[in-house]
């Protein structure tokens, strides 16, 4: 079930986020019998262009090691769009 797979995005830091002073990646893999698993692990490192080439040894290799099919969301990351009370429209009358 496992397969190469070539990683292009928009976002170079895709999957990673820092967590106090170290990297973490986050992803999602899909193993036998409509099983799957969301994986998360330390990168060991406060670098972020080692952070960005562990994360892609670990992707590469991942599938082979646990016989399973990467499930990664490859999009720009998503801008948070605050709203406040104040600013909110009133609701319309039915």
């Amino acid at each position: 079930m496992a397969t190469s797979q070539v990683f292009e995005t928009v976002d170079p830091n895709h999957h990673l986020w820092r967590n106090g002073r170290l990297w973490w990646i986050a992803f999602t893999v899909h193993l036998p019998g409509w099983q799957k698993e969301r994986v998360r692990k330390s990168l060991g490192t406060a670098d972020l262009d080692e952070a960005r080439r562990r994360r892609d040894e670990l992707l590469a290799r991942y599938p082979q090691i646990r016989e399973c099919e990467l499930s990664l969301r490859m999009e720009a990351p998503r801008t948070r769009r605050r709203t406040f009370r104040h600013q909110q429209q009133p609701y319309a009358a039915a």
